[in-house]
């Protein structure tokens, strides 16, 4: 009786999910944590939210997949080689590099360019969205800057304020928050077409986008992981809200 009860349940939850329309999101890098996937999630239940990860498919693939693709996350994680913005020196400044992943996401922003697909980066996905574009970064913040961004067992939290309205996102001038920082670079020279719209206290920028808003209606870089807030927290949810809305109107 209880397998019948449990099979009609799972029936029930299919037939529910398979009645919403589907909405497909390229990950550059999925993880077991699945943190971007449940940030989305969590935010709107109105769609079958269809997660790619972009890493692990074949080229072919992730060609099919990009030509359906309703928006991009640009994921954190590993050191971009310093290669990319012409400070080969200072690899050895950098914790793990990961080429492989560097060139997968130039693919990304490549399509970007093409197509204006909304995209989102979190910290590695704000550098990536640097560098791409011609900037540079700190190899090491606390050689240059401060040591704010990242604790001595990794993940911390600083303040940081907005010091320009943009309306993709809608978060007042001047207002602060507390974010959830984990990383060891930041941005040095701001990438061609880019625009900051958040710094963090020793003024490392901490939000981006591109200026030109008409081929690009949502292109949003935060060296900070809002997907990782807790439920409630209405400045990070407000980022997430803002991208999800530009991928519904995909």
């Amino acid at each position: 009786m209880n397998r019948i009860l449990i099979g009609c349940f799972c029936l029930i939850i299919v037939g529910c999910t398979s009645g919403l329309q589907e909405k497909t999101i390229i990950l550059s890098k999925q993880y077991s944590s699945k943190t971007s996937e449940n940030f989305i999630t969590r935010l709107d239940s109105n769609y079958f939210w269809r997660f790619v990860d972009a890493y692990t498919v074949s080229s072919e693939q992730l060609n099919e997949e990009l030509k359906k693709a309703d928006g991009i996350i640009l994921t954190g994680g590993a050191d971009i080689h310093p290669d990319k913005y012409g400070q080969i020196a200072d690899t050895a400044k950098c914790g793990t590099i990961d080429t492989y992943r560097d060139s997968i996401e130039y693919v990304l922003l490549k399509h970007i360019d093409d197509f204006g697909t909304p995209c989102i980066g979190f910290c590695r996905g704000l550098q990536i969205m640097n560098v791409y574009n011609g900037g540079s970064l700190h190899p090491h913040l606390p050689d240059t800057l401060s040591s704010i961004h990242r604790g001595p067992k990794g993940k911390t939290a600083h303040t940081i304020s907005v010091t320009k309205h943009i309306a993709s996102v809608n978060i007042p001038v001047g207002q602060m928050n507390k974010i959830v920082s984990n990383h060891h670079q930041g941005i040095a020279e701001l990438g061609d077409g880019l625009e900051v719209w958040a710094i963090a206290p020793d003024g490392l920028s901490e939000g981006i986008r591109r200026s030109d808003t008409l081929n690009y209606q949502f292109y949003i870089g935060v060296q900070w992981h809002p997907e990782q807030c807790e439920p409630g927290n209405e400045f990070d949810e407000t980022i997430g809200k803002s991208f999800i809305n530009a991928v519904i109107s995909e």
